[in-house]
């Protein structure tokens, strides 16, 4: 896949997205996905994060295949 035919990511930075926790990654970081993006959680506290539970997270980084958040209040 050549740079014009990569996708524009499925959202924008600063979003606040309500998303489920569908694995932890090496370092324990919980991770979503959102219309087929990934999303890690990142600088969270562990309380009310489980498997399969849905949270609110912001996006505070965009690259080409994935995304960071952190937990939105």
């Amino acid at each position: 896949m050549n740079k014009s035919e990569r996708k524009n990511p499925p959202m924008n930075y600063g979003d606040v997205l309500k998303l489920r926790v569908i694995r932890f990654g090496k370092k324990g970081d919980p991770i979503m996905i959102h219309k087929g993006f990934v999303v890690f959680l990142k600088d969270f506290n562990k309380k009310g994060i489980e498997l399969n539970r849905a949270i609110r997270v912001k996006i505070v980084k965009i690259l080409e295949k994935f995304a960071f958040a952190i937990r939105a209040e």
